[in-house]
């Protein structure tokens, strides 16, 4: 089953790390910071890691704005939904109840005109 990929918004190129390694499957945050401790300073990834932070942080801030107002749309439209289905359930049930008792007919009229068929 193939995967699929979130789209991580775009840092400053100045990051000391790739955002794209938080995403795989095989993250390990001690690997992560022994990596970049290779090439900067703590303060430095922890600086980079809070301007990133920030950044995931708006980003999320702006998709739930964006979904939730079609989730508002959403259940705004399904208002009395639930009454509609209700007036369906009665004429549904009644016609259940006389396609069942139309099967019998069904299968007995369709034995006397296939009578080598049981």
């Amino acid at each position: 089953m193939e995967k699929s990929r979130m789209n991580l918004p775009k840092g400053p190129d100045t990051l000391c790390f790739d955002k794209d390694e938080f995403m795989k499957e095989d993250f390990d945050v001690d690997h992560f910071v022994s990596d970049c401790r290779k090439r900067v300073q703590l303060e430095e990834l922890r600086d980079d890691l809070e301007l990133y932070y920030k950044l995931l942080k708006t980003a999320m801030v702006e998709l739930i704005n964006k979904d939730y107002a079609d989730f508002v749309n959403l259940s705004t439209n399904l208002v009395g939904m639930d009454k509609a289905l209700n007036q369906l359930s009665v004429p549904l049930g009644q016609l259940r109840e006389e396609v069942l008792l139309g099967l019998p007919c069904l299968s007995h009229w369709r034995q006397g005109l296939h009578p080598d068929e049981q």
